[in-house]
């Protein structure tokens, strides 16, 4: 995808998001920032949206296999890294649990709330352990339009997402609404 479409796609993605209810009505809200390189949906107009709105907001940062919990604030930097997301810095490790939604990038995903990720199982082991203190936070995949495949290929430990938002609308899997 061409830098512009890829922008532009991102963009409408992100307005429906923003407009998700149970995202507005967050306090606590867990991220990802997104790689270029990949062309994962563009999150930082998400992130700067949420700081604007004095949300707490949380990411991912993967070091030495083992994704941990790290605070974002508004105007961070992050330093590219050879493999995986972006490190921020300066970075701010944070051992919290409790957030009302977790937004997550996708490489494909199906209507009825499977994901397929990187293949390292970050999220899944993530949101057991979000499990095993009592938390179920909204699952939200963030992906395009043409990620969206029929039916994705399930393990027993993988966990399934509440709602896929595309830039063609937001699916809620758990309802089969749009």
């Amino acid at each position: 995808m061409e830098r512009e479409e890829w922008l532009w796609k991102s963009g409408v993605a992100c307005e429906y998001l923003m407009g998700l209810e149970e995202v507005r009505r967050a306090t606590r809200i867990h991220c990802y920032v997104s790689m270029e390189r990949e062309r994962e949906l563009a999150t930082s107009g998400i992130l700067a949206w949420l700081c604007s709105e004095r949300k707490a907001v949380f990411m991912p940062y993967i070091d030495q296999g083992r994704m941990m919990v790290a605070r974002y604030l508004a105007g961070h930097r992050f330093r590219s890294r050879e493999s995986g997301p972006p490190a921020p810095e300066p970075l701010i490790i944070d051992d919290e649990k409790r957030f009302d939604a977790v937004i997550v990038p996708v490489v494909g995903a199906d209507l009825n709330g499977g994901r397929l990720g990187y293949g390292k199982g970050w999220y899944d082991r993530f949101f057991e352990s979000l499990a095993a203190v009592g938390q179920r936070p909204l699952r939200i995949g963030l992906c395009f339009g043409f990620q969206i495949v029929t039916e994705v290929p399930l393990d027993p430990w993988d966990q399934s997402l509440d709602v896929v938002v595309t830039e063609n609308g937001i699916f809620n899997c758990v309802s089969g609404r749009i």
